[in-house]
Order: C-alpha cells, then sequence, then structure tokens
C-alpha cells in the first residue's frame, strides 16, 4: 500500500485530546484500514502520543498496539459503556431540571416566608394596637375609685378555666358561642358574690388556668371557630378585663394569675415551641386594661410560663393547666419533686370537670369548662357534662368549702 493514499491528518492529534483518547482512536482506524499498518506511522504517532511530555519517549509499535489491544478486551467484555456519551448527558439533563426545580422551591419557599412575614407582621401589628386600646379602655372603664373594705378570717380562690372562647357549636347534647360565654361568666360572677357574702370572704384569688380561647391546633377546632384567633384573644381580654373589675368591686383586693393551656399554641403539638402559647398574651392584656384599678394586682409569674404560685393565708398554692401535670398522686408528687417545693395545694383545669382530691397531704383542686358538652370532640368521645367553674373558700387552716358552679 502507498502511504499517500490515505489521509495523514488523521494521524495528528485533535484539540483537547487526551493521549490515550488519541491512541485508541488511531488504533481503531488502523484496524479497519483507514489508515496505513502501525510500522508506516509510528514515527508520527509517537510524536504525538507523547507530545504534552517534556521529555518525549520512543516507543516501538508492538508496545503501543498491545496499549490498544488490551483495551479492545475490556471493551470486548462490555466494561465500557459504549452510551456513557450519551448517559453523561441525560445525566447532565437531569442534574440541570433538578437545578431548576431546586431554583422554583427556593422561589417558591422565599415567597412563603416573605408571605408570612407579612402576615406575621400585621398580627404583631395588631396585637400591639389592641394592647394601646387595652390600656387606654382601662384607664375609661376600669378606674375605680371606692374600693371595698372589707375584714374577715378567710379569701376567697376562683378558678377560671377552659373557657374556649371563639368556639361555636349547636348540637342536641349542647350550645356554646360567645355570646353564650358571656352569659355564663356573668351566672359564675352572680354564684361567686353570693358566696362572698355567704362567708363574709376579704380578698379574691383568680387562678386564670389556660385553655382561655379555642385557638386554631386542629381541624376540628378551625371548623368550630366562629372568630379568629386575634379576635379570640380581644375577646378574652374584654371578658376577663370585665370579669376581675367586678370583682374589684367587691372584695377589698383582688389578685390574679395565670397559666397557659394547650388549646393556645400556635402550631401542632409536635411543631410547637413551649413557650409559645397565646394565653400569654391574655395575662399581660389583661394587667394592662387594669393597671388603672388601685385594688387588682396581677402576680407576676416567675416561674414558668405553665406554673405560677400565690399565697393566700399564709399557704402556697401552685397553679398549672394540667397538660402536663396529670390530676393524680403521681402526677402531683412528680411536680413537686421537679419543683423541689410541696405547696398546700395545687389547681388545675384541663380535664373539663371540677374535682377536689387529696394526694399525701397536697390538695388537689381542678376547675371546670365553661363550654361544656356538645361539641364534635365530647360527642365523639361520649363525654357529657354541664358546663361549669370551681371557687372556694380560704382561710389559715386551708380549703374549708369547695363550691363546683353549675353555670348553664
Amino acid at each position: 500500500m502507498i502511504i499517500s493514499t490515505y489521509n495523514l491528518n488523521e494521524l495528528i492529534r485533535k484539540s483537547g485530546e487526551k493521549k490515550y483518547h488519541y491512541l485508541w482512536r488511531i488504533g481503531k482506524k488502523i484496524e479497519s484500514k483507514q489508515l496505513p499498518h502501525w510500522s508506516d506511522c509510528i514515527d508520527i504517532i509517537n510524536r504525538e502520543f507523547f507530545k504534552d511530555e517534556e521529555s518525549p519517549k520512543y516507543v516501538d509499535e508492538s508496545a503501543l498496539r498491545k496499549k490498544v489491544q488490551y483495551a479492545n478486551c475490556f471493551y470486548d467484555e462490555g466494561v465500557f459503556d459504549s452510551t456513557s456519551a450519551s448517559n453523561r448527558e441525560k445525566e447532565l439533563d437531569i442534574k440541570i431540571r433538578e437545578l431548576e426545580r431546586a431554583k422554583i422551591q427556593f422561589r417558591d419557599q422565599r415567597n412563603a416566608w416573605q408571605k408570612q412575614n407579612f402576615i406575621d407582621s400585621r398580627v404583631q401589628e395588631k396585637l400591639d394596637y389592641l394592647e394601646e386600646c387595652m390600656e387606654e379602655f382601662g384607664k375609661i372603664e376600669f378606674e375605680l375609685k371606692d374600693t371595698p373594705c372589707i375584714t374577715s378570717d378567710n379569701d376567697m380562690l376562683i378558678i377560671l378555666s377552659d373557657l374556649h372562647l371563639g368556639q361555636c357549636f349547636s348540637s342536641s347534647f349542647g350550645e356554646y358561642n360567645s355570646d353564650i360565654a358571656k352569659e355564663r361568666l356573668n351566672k359564675y360572677l352572680s354564684s361567686i358574690l353570693q358566696l362572698a357574702k355567704l362567708h363574709n370572704s376579704e380578698n379574691c384569688y383568680v387562678s386564670i388556668s389556660g385553655d382561655l380561647i379555642s385557638g386554631n391546633i386542629h381541624k376540628t377546632i378551625q371548623v368550630a371557630n366562629r372568630e379568629n384567633v386575634i379576635d379570640q384573644i380581644e375577646l378574652a381580654v374584654e371578658y376577663i378585663s370585665s370579669f376581675c373589675y367586678e370583682l374589684c368591686k367587691n372584695f377589698t383586693h383582688v389578685y390574679v394569675t395565670d397559666v397557659s393551656g394547650n388549646h393556645s399554641r400556635m402550631t401542632k403539638k409536635d411543631e410547637a415551641l413551649k413557650d409559645e402559647r397565646l394565653d400569654n398574651l391574655i395575662g399581660r392584656f389583661v394587667k394592662k386594661a387594669l393597671k388603672y384599678t388601685p385594688n387588682f394586682t396581677f402576680i407576676n409569674n416567675d416561674i414558668d410560663i405553665g406554673i405560677s404560685k400565690m399565697t393566700i393565708r399564709n399557704l402556697d398554692f401552685l397553679n398549672v393547666h394540667g397538660d402536663y401535670d396529670p390530676f393524680t398522686t403521681q402526677g402531683v408528687l412528680k411536680l413537686c419533686s421537679f419543683l423541689k417545693m410541696f405547696p398546700y395545694a395545687i389547681t388545675f383545669a384541663h380535664l373539663h370537670t371540677p374535682a377536689l382530691d387529696d394526694a399525701n397531704g397536697i390538695k388537689m383542686v381542678r376547675g371546670g369548662c365553661l363550654s361544656g358538652s356538645g361539641c364534635d370532640y365530647t360527642i365523639e368521645k361520649r363525654l357529657n357534662g354541664k358546663a361549669s367553674q370551681m371557687a372556694c373558700i380560704v382561710n389559715k387552716t386551708g380549703i374549708i368549702g369547695a363550691y363546683p358552679v353549675v353555670v348553664e
């Protein structure tokens, strides 16, 4: 064969071509007789094969030919994927699509965060406005000039629990809405004043025990709510402030403490932060509203958002909602051990029925529920009971009378 009949430009390494890629290409072309035999072009192949090296080597035809033969063996066994290039293109396409999806997800997430930040900002703005309104409202409506002056050997303990304001339902087992809640609070207040007159009680201690609002944590609750959460807070502040103000008109002094309940969580239980509970805001606003009432004292909670303490006639009372602390002997002892203190009594809520019990010498007092039964949850769980609250008479020896007050 005459070499000049071949396209000897094929012997030149292409731009960017690695040397073994070059050797593989040349070897395949020699095998297919598109180029002359190894021996006829070995000098050019050597020059091109080693062109990147500072000290070019020279190998004979056999050494280079064997490298191609070895590569052929691997190729024939399927070690090399002939579609690897197309696969790489497909993989690249997949990665590009994934990147585009990630960009879209990031954009959607950013938009969602912006929307949430806007909502949070509006909520905070409304809460700040509500706080200002409550203070101004209290200055106008709750400024008490003539306070009672009663002296006696006992005080009254009132548990205000599970109001579930905002919840709205009507069934053959019960009915509840914000207007009914107001009526029941007035009925509770009337009973309290009758008991205070009966026992000539001097001071009043109010344990606000949580679940003041219905909240928005479950789907069934969302359906049953008539007001949104902000409206629920505003309603709770108005009702409780008015309730406490009426107490101030009938007792020498009114002391209030509060704990938060599970219904005021801002998200589902597994996702909620322990201290993110809206009941805490309600107590703060009530304190603002009644700051101009001279015989009103809000006892600041310095233990935990879910645990407060007050002292009645030199006896210590702890207050909890009950979602973390069961109304059992074991629950009482665990709480006392945790706090390293043993009070005279602990007030509870959460279970919706008034009760009085004793756990190794520690009194257990539980408040009721203003909404009673009749909602989907109570019907499904077959829970029936009347709307009620709890009031107690306390002297220096302890609780001398406990009154579960039915308010339906």
